[in-house]
């Protein structure tokens, strides 16, 4: 499993000034601005239709409900035979923005990362297979899975919780940050997945 946290200054987008890679510092700092963050057991398979029915992550999904009263689940993906999913994610998810409802995931396979900030804290989490976080409501984030190469296409398997299936659609509408200029343009000096991979295993 690859893990990290990235923290930045916002005076310097490009170049992290702390990396935290252990579960508990991750889990420590994040908790610290109201983010939940933990890893869990899942099942190695990577075969989409078996990956929600294996007992670890069958589990892992039922512990995570529990811990936020959450009742409804599905499995999102992007990779090769998703490739129509690229461009929506990019659309909704590569600008500054906040939703109506918490942003709880669980990545089962693939990964990608979420940059977070609250004004005062700035840091991008990267995770990967068994890597779980959850973004408070009205928080600013956004979410990015590295470079649509043809040669090496991103790939992600991911749960997404909401707490009813009548709200998947309301709480999925990201509300781009008004008060930071372009919300696009904003994020675009940070490290993005596929840098912040090669930052992590510099620094291990």
């Amino acid at each position: 499993m690859i893990q990290g946290l990235f923290l930045f200054d916002v005076a310097d987008k490009s170049n992290p000034q702390t990396i935290l890679q252990e579960t508990q510092q991750i889990i420590s700092e994040l908790k610290s601005v109201g983010l939940n963050y933990n890893t869990y057991p899942i099942s190695t398979t990577t075969i989409r239709g078996d990956m929600l029915s294996s007992e670890p992550t069958s589990n892992s999904i039922k512990t995570i409900q529990e811990s936020y009263q959450l009742g409804h689940y599905d499995l999102a993906s992007i990779g090769p035979q998703y490739s129509d999913n690229y461009k929506e994610v990019k659309r909704r998810n590569s600008q500054l923005h906040w939703h109506h409802a918490p942003e709880t995931r669980l990545f089962l396979h693939g990964g990608g990362c979420f940059g977070i900030f609250t004004g005062e804290w700035l840091g991008i989490c990267l995770l990967t297979a068994g890597c779980s976080i959850q973004i408070p409501q009205e928080t600013y984030h956004w979410f990015d899975y590295g470079n649509i190469d043809p040669k090496s296409p991103p790939e992600y398997d991911v749960v997404r919780f909401w707490k009813s299936s009548e709200v998947v659609k309301s709480s999925m509408e990201p509300h781009p940050a008004t008060d930071v200029g372009n919300p696009v343009e904003w994020i675009h000096p940070f490290p993005n997945y596929d840098t912040l991979k090669k930052m992590l295993s510099l620094n291990s």
